[in-house]
């Protein structure tokens, strides 16, 4: 028996996890920071891939001193609960030391697919990383977006999660992003 408002992990690899929202029943996915962060020019050098105690992956991400991030999660639609809503929220925490951590924008596009027809449904946010909600587990989340998950939806979502600034940032700790109902 779990404690009210622990989620029960049915399984987890060392990229992603798997549970059941404890309210819905509905599918809940947590993608390790490892499936996000992608090789892009100049991008991936500013990570580094560390243990930490509070995660339940092996390895999470550290960004270090760079004027630009960029995180991307895709997620199967069919891997979600269908007729639900759904939002997408990147679970981090701050280095001891971090800097000019202050916003960055989040864009969910939610491609529909429809036989011999797929289009996209997108929306923009602005997130600001010093107005994240603390979670049970220790880490803080921010809401990147949310999405509809229709009726036998063979699409895919993917979140983004992009800066580029005017100065130096540092000691963004990331987790992953994790896709639940609301």
């Amino acid at each position: 028996m779990l404690p009210p408002g622990k989620r029960q992990v049915v399984w987890e690899s060392s990229h992603m996890s798997f549970s059941l929202d404890r309210r819905t029943g509905q599918n809940c996915f947590l993608l390790g920071a490892m499936n996000l962060i992608k090789s892009r020019r100049g991008f991936d050098r500013c990570w580094k891939f560390n243990e930490h105690p509070q995660s339940r992956f092996s390895e999470v991400v550290e960004f270090e001193k760079s004027q630009s991030i960029y995180i991307e999660g895709n997620i199967k639609s069919k891997l979600l609960s269908s007729e639900s809503c759904y939002a997408a929220y990147l679970v981090f925490g701050f280095a001891e030391m971090y800097a000019n951590l202050n916003s960055a924008v989040s864009i969910v596009r939610n491609f529909y697919s429809e036989p011999g027809i797929g289009y996209p449904e997108e929306q923009a946010n602005m997130v600001k990383f010093q107005e994240g909600n603390e979670r049970d587990d220790g880490w803080m989340e921010i809401q990147l977006g949310e999405f509809y998950v229709d009726a036998g939806e063979n699409g895919q979502v993917q979140v983004q999660l992009l800066d580029t600034s005017d100065y130096i940032m540092s000691g963004l700790i990331l987790e992953g992003i994790e896709f639940r109902p609301f």
